[in-house]
C-alpha cells in the first residue's frame, strides 16, 4: 500500500478520534449539569430571591440579565461605529493597529478585566460594587466581538451596490444607514447574540464589579447584584445540599440560555 495512502488514513482517523473525544468531554460536562439541575431546579427556586445557601435564584436571573443589558447598551453603539469607521473612513495602518488591539482585548483574561473594572470603575470613578460598574466591563469583553464581527459584516457589503447608490446621489451618510447597515444586519444581529452568551456566562470580572445581592438593585451605582454565575462558583463550594442544587439550576439555566442564544444566532446568520 502507498505510504501517502496510509499517512492520510491515519490523520483521518486520529482527526475523527479527536472529534470523538471532544464530543464525549461536551456531553459529559453538560449531560451531569442537565440532569443534576433537573434533579435540583423547583418552581419555588425560581420565583424567590435568596442568596447562595437558602431561598431562590430569581433575583440572580434578572440580575444577570440587568448586567448583560447594561453591556449590550455599552458595546453595541461603539462595536457598531467603530465598526464603520474602520471599513469607510479609516486608513490602512491604522486599521491594522486597531485589529491588533482588538485581538489583544480578545484574548485578555476576564480575571484582568475584572481587576481593571475594580480599580477605574468601582474605586476611581466612585460606582462601587454596582450594576453600572459589572455592566461596563461586561461591555469591554463584548466589544471586540461585535466590532469584528460587524466589519466583516459591511466588507462584505457588494461593491457594485455602493457604486450604484453613490451613482444615484447617495452621500456618506445615506450609503452607511440606507445601504451598508441594513445588508450588514444579520451579521451584527449574529455577532450581538454570541456577546450576550459569552457575557451571560461570565464570573471573574463580575466577582471585583459587581459584587452580590440578596435582592435587586435599587440603582445603578452603588448597589450590588445578583448573577447566575455566583450561584454556581459560590454554592458549589458551601457544605450544604440546597446549595449544591442552586447551583446545579443556574448552572442548567446557563446552559439553556447559553445554547439557545448560539443556535439562534447561526439560524440567523445562515
Amino acid at each position: 500500500m502507498n505510504i501517502r495512502v496510509i499517512k492520510d488514513f491515519s490523520f483521518k482517523l486520529l482527526g475523527y478520534f479527536l472529534i470523538l473525544f471532544i464530543i464525549a468531554i461536551l456531553v459529559a460536562i453538560t449531560g451531569s449539569i442537565i440532569i443534576n439541575g433537573l434533579h435540583s431546579i423547583t418552581l419555588k427556586m425560581l420565583i424567590e430571591n435568596g442568596d447562595t445557601t437558602s431561598g431562590g435564584i430569581f433575583n440572580a436571573i434578572v440580575g444577570t440579565w440587568m448586567l448583560v443589558g447594561v453591556g449590550i447598551l455599552f458595546s453595541v453603539p461603539i462595536g457598531i461605529f467603530s465598526a464603520i469607521f474602520i471599513v469607510e473612513y479609516g486608513w490602512k495602518r491604522y486599521n491594522s493597529i486597531v485589529r491588533v488591539f482588538t485581538d489583544v482585548l480578545t484574548s485578555t483574561p476576564s480575571i484582568v478585566l475584572g481587576l481593571f473594572g475594580y480599580l477605574f470603575l468601582v474605586i476611581q470613578l466612585g460606582f462601587g460594587y454596582s450594576l453600572l460598574a459589572g455592566g461596563i466591563t461586561l461591555g469591554i469583553m463584548m466589544l471586540p466581538y461585535i466590532l469584528r464581527v460587524t466589519e466583516i459584516s459591511l466588507t462584505e457589503v457588494p461593491t457594485n451596490i455602493k457604486e450604484a447608490a453613490i451613482s444615484l446621489g447617495a452621500k456618506k451618510m445615506d450609503l452607511i444607514f440606507r445601504i451598508m447597515l441594513p445588508y450588514a444586519k444579520n451579521g451584527i444581529i449574529t455577532s450581538t447574540i454570541l456577546a450576550i452568551s459569552i457575557g451571560a456566562g461570565e464570573t471573574a470580572q463580575l466577582l471585583y464589579t459587581a459584587g452580590w445581592n440578596n435582592g435587586i438593585p435599587n440603582s445603578l451605582i452603588k448597589s450590588q447584584v445578583a448573577y447566575l454565575t455566583y450561584v454556581v462558583w459560590a454554592g458549589i463550594n458551601q457544605p450544604s445540599n440546597y446549595s449544591h442544587q442552586l447551583a446545579f439550576a443556574s448552572g442548567l439555566i446557563l446552559i439553556i440560555t447559553v445554547f439557545s442564544l448560539i443556535f439562534i444566532s447561526k439560524y440567523i446568520k445562515r
